[in-house]
């Protein structure tokens, strides 16, 4: 199981949900530090040949959504299944060009303010707004980990895959070939439209909604994510080529 964390994220933000998923699986839990899809992508790549990775089930929210997207696309054999969660393949025409000005302005802000700055402002966007729900103690450990981030990663990061800054590649998405699962918060109404427009392109696919989350549904809802994550693992091949539910 390969899990790709989203924007100011780390790998450690799997931690949870890896302890509630059922079954057994090895979870690798990368830092994504690429500031490209074809970075992220070749870090991916070496990540699997340094673990031995053959074949595994991919996961990706967000930011990793769109690099999980990416990849199955181009590594389809690398691929037991995927899952994203609260993702897309870029935005398109204006939407893509008011978010890459604004993602611009943001960098610039963070190279200039630094990464303080930048936990409090990025904590604070309404997108993020259920994950206030889970209480004061979890908003500090989210907070702690946003802190550790480099601000001139992050900087590059908006500016090279930012959801702005990618090339759409929603055509490129019939190469995805293997079942995939596309979770999203009910609360999180723009990404259930992506997440629908998903499913009518990507063959073997179905969505998860998630009642009483939002964006981050996996950090909001890890109970209900990992029911449904563990229902569609079971479904799909492991790397002997069985399928954990007997068939």
């Amino acid at each position: 199981m390969t899990c790709l964390h989203g924007f100011s994220q780390s790998g450690s933000s799997w931690r949870e949900l890896a302890a509630l998923v059922p079954g057994s699986y090895r979870w690798v839990t990368p830092d994504i530090r690429g500031a490209t899809l074809p970075e992220a992508e070749a870090e991916l790549l070496e990540l699997w040949e340094r673990k031995g990775v053959e074949r595994c089930h991919l996961i990706g929210y967000s930011q990793g959504g769109r690099i999980a997207l990416w990849a199955a696309c181009n590594q389809p054999e690398r691929l037991l299944s995927l899952t994203t969660i609260g993702a897309h393949a870029g935005f398109e025409s204006d939407d893509r060009a008011r978010r890459r000005e604004e993602d611009a302005v943001l960098a610039d802000r963070i190279e200039r303010e630094g990464i303080d700055w930048f936990a409090v402002h990025w904590a604070a966007l309404p997108i993020f707004a259920g994950v206030a729900r889970r209480g004061p103690d979890f908003l500090a450990q989210l907070d702690a980990a946003r802190r550790h981030n480099d601000p001139a990663r992050l900087a590059a990061q908006l500016r090279g895959m930012g959801a702005g800054a990618i090339e759409p590649f929603w055509d490129r998405l019939d190469g995805v070939s293997v079942r995939t699962l596309l979770v999203v918060g009910g609360d999180d109404e723009r990404y259930v439209a992506f997440a629908n427009r998903l499913r009518s392109v990507i063959r073997d696919s179905a969505v998860a909604v998630i009642p009483g989350a939002g964006h981050a549904a996996h950090l909001e809802r890890p109970d209900a994510v990992a029911a449904v994550l563990g229902d569609h693992l079971a479904a799909s091949p492991s790397p002997t080529g069985r399928y954990r539910d007997g068939r």
